[in-house]
């Protein structure tokens, strides 16, 4: 079993939260694998938090016209997901999939995790292994 290492790191408040440690759990080979990265990983998870909470919000209120300071946040929204956290996400996803084949992992076996054929699948990595890994990729693996 692998040492569990679990540290607390103080974040910068969003908007009016009260400054508080995000608590980060990882296991010995993770730990070493997220240093220079644990402060983008929080950032993401609070974007997503934030979407969350956000459309849960707006959904409830059930309003026909949505105010001004509500369809800013929607589109603070929209530019974080867009520009930061959805091609990060791909970012890692590409990581996973390079490595899988890197490891000797099957097309049929990618395809079944990726939900698609598997003639989808061999194509998507032919295509992912035919050209250098992108920044997020990069940043996914520690690169």
């Amino acid at each position: 079993m692998n040492d569990v290492v679990v540290r607390a790191e103080l974040r910068e408040p969003y908007e009016d939260e009260q400054r508080i440690p995000d608590i980060i759990v990882a296991s010995s080979h993770e730990a070493c694998d997220l240093s220079g990265g644990t402060d983008q990983v929080g950032e993401f998870a609070r974007t997503l938090e934030w979407a969350l909470l956000l459309l849960r919000t707006l959904e409830r209120d059930g309003r026909d016209r949505v105010p001004e300071e509500d369809l800013n946040r929607l589109h603070s929204l929209v530019r974080a997901l867009d520009q930061r956290l959805i091609p990060a996400l791909e970012g890692v996803r590409d990581a996973a999939v390079r490595r899988y084949r890197e490891l000797g992992g099957s097309y049929g076996g990618l395809a079944k995790a990726m939900g698609v054929p598997r003639s989808t699948a061999q194509t998507r990595s032919m295509a992912l292994l035919g050209r250098e890994p992108s920044a997020h990729e990069r940043w996914a693996s520690g690169q």
